[in-house]
């Protein structure tokens, strides 16, 4: 079919438009799943973090073990472990007598919820409270949070400090926090 030299322009025009609207809404669309909901994280960080980070510094394990669900798995280079089995392993390194105090900080890249589901990627950084001056320890976490009885907890949780051949340190740790 024919049309006028000024139609077939509009056409064009429509068709641009038209390609250039479903180019722009599909990834709003999407992007719109995965942004962080701060209400939720504001949750997450008051049931989770928070008790992590004092506890973790305090050496209570009941605490640490009651962030976490009773089915928890916990990767490391050095392995899965299970519910209990990691659950007792807190125990035992938490209230060895000998063990010196350390504090846990974390600044997250990624925090992604929905439903009773929480995923969060992050950094964590180790550190001596009684020498703030000495280099601490810095990883990446990956953890799968999920709401039981209405409390967040963590239900997986993973970390390294090696990515992709690149030691984790204090630079991506602060890249983050001054975010």
């Amino acid at each position: 079919m024919k049309f006028p030299n000024n139609a077939n322009k509009h056409i064009s025009i429509m068709k641009t438009l038209i390609l250039l609207c479903t180019l722009l809404t599909v990834p709003i669309g999407l992007l719109a799943q995965h942004v962080t909901d701060f209400n939720i994280a504001t949750e997450v960080d008051e049931q989770i973090w928070e008790p992590f980070k004092q506890s973790y510094l305090e050496g209570n394990a009941e605490v640490f073990n009651g962030i976490h669900t009773d089915d928890v798995l916990r990767i490391t280079g050095r392995g899965i472990k299970q519910g209990q089995e990691y659950k007792d392993e807190n125990i035992k390194w938490l209230s060895n007598p000998s063990r010196v105090p350390r504090a846990i900080d974390f600044v997250f890249e990624h925090r992604i919820y929905g439903g009773d589901y929480g995923y969060e990627i992050g950094y964590y950084k180790i550190s001596d409270p009684a020498n703030p001056e000495k280099p601490g320890y810095h990883a990446r976490f990956t953890v799968l949070l999920r709401k039981v009885d209405g409390i967040w907890k963590i239900a997986q949780d993973w970390d390294t400090n090696d990515i992709n051949g690149h030691r984790v340190n204090a630079e991506d740790f602060e890249k983050l926090k001054n975010k």
